[in-house]
């Protein structure tokens, strides 16, 4: 009888091991990911997005088009106000497109493989890989990954669960968290196409921006419409102790200095809308908040525009993570 209960023992280990990868890079499923990955021509993916920032939900509808060898474009929709931002890479570099604005803003960057890109098959792919220890499980025919991110260090981001099909090895949902295990981001991919069928300007920034001004319903509010905003709420120990406006030609800023546990200074300029498509250069790295596609510099500034106003928060004190923090308390236009 004890032969048998040791038996028995044995087979279910078997069966449980038989189910869990241990990271083993040889394993078929992650070789597999690599070696769909490399053979894969073109794709596009539709996904909603919901980032979660100060218990606040934000939902966007993200569109993901590829073409080989490294042509990228992200379209991502804010379901709050229609608002649309392009993320583009192309032969000429690195893109954001405001299309509401008219206006193009060119990064020195590598993206999109410079960190996790949780809507990107490249970037979860290559999360998996780097992981010394990738763990998975198979659930329901499909492969389920817990691994680490590749995130900023100075963002609260993780780890992630990464849903795999098990019959395309394609991308279905990913989860991100945060140190203590909150849910941060989470992506639902509805369809995935490797054989779509691309435009032959899908990657040039002018026939972008169209397509991306003709796809919204969003209208940048008119400069008499417009408001500097105040932060809704300050952390503890946070005091506002300077507050200007300054005019400048066709166009207004206003200062914020804020200090105490946090001392940081939030600067915010009307901007003007282009008749003629204009490109600004930027120096900093793209990144993805609740505010849409902003602009991270030397991890001491962040950079979003909202409403018709860029706004940018400066401090040599907080985090990338308090930095997003903060631009979250700025939702309500002063006076209203």
């Amino acid at each position: 009888m004890r032969k048998i209960i040791i038996l028995l023992s044995v087979i279910a280990l078997s069966l449980v091991l038989a189910s869990c990868g241990r990271g083993d890079k040889d394993a078929d499923v992650i070789k597999g990911l690599g070696e769909k990955v490399e053979k894969i021509e073109e794709f596009e993916a539709n996904a909603v997005m919901e980032i979660t920032e100060n218990e606040k939900t934000h939902v966007f509808d993200v569109n993901v088009k590829y073409q080989e060898p490294n042509f990228y474009k992200v379209s991502l929709t804010n379901r709050d106000n229609d608002n649309v931002q392009v993320i583009l890479k192309n032969d000429d570099g690195v893109f954001v497109l405001t299309p509401a604005l008219n206006k193009s803003f060119k990064f020195q960057s590598d993206w999109p493989l410079n960190s996790s890109q949780p809507y990107l098959y490249q970037s979860l792919v290559q999360d998996i890989l780097n992981d010394d220890e990738p763990i998975y499980v198979k659930e329901e025919g499909n492969y389920v990954f817990d691994t680490e991110c590749n995130y900023r260090e100075t963002r609260d981001l993780t780890s992630q669960k990464i849903i795999i099909n098990g019959k395309t090895l394609l991308p279905m949902e990913v989860t991100v968290k945060d140190s203590e295990e909150n849910t941060k981001i989470h992506v639902l991919f509805n369809d995935f196409n490797v054989k779509p069928s691309l435009n032959e300007n899908e990657f040039e920034i002018d026939y972008s921006m169209q397509t991306a001004q003709s796809n919204t319903t969003y209208v940048i509010p008119t400069l008499a419409e417009r408001d500097f905003v105040y932060p809704t709420y300050l952390a503890e120990g946070v005091e506002q102790h300077v507050e200007a406006t300054v005019d400048l030609t066709n166009t207004k800023r206003y200062v914020m200095g804020f200090q105490g546990d946090q001392n940081y200074f939030v600067y915010q300029e009307y901007l003007n809308t282009e008749e003629t498509m204009t490109t600004d250069y930027v120096y900093g790295d793209i990144i993805i908040t609740g505010n849409g596609v902003a602009e991270i510099i030397n991890d001491s500034s962040l950079k979003w525009i909202h409403n018709g106003i860029e706004f940018r928060i400066d401090s040599e004190e907080l985090t990338v993570q308090e930095l997003i923090d903060v631009s979250n308390q700025f939702t309500i236009p002063a006076g209203k």
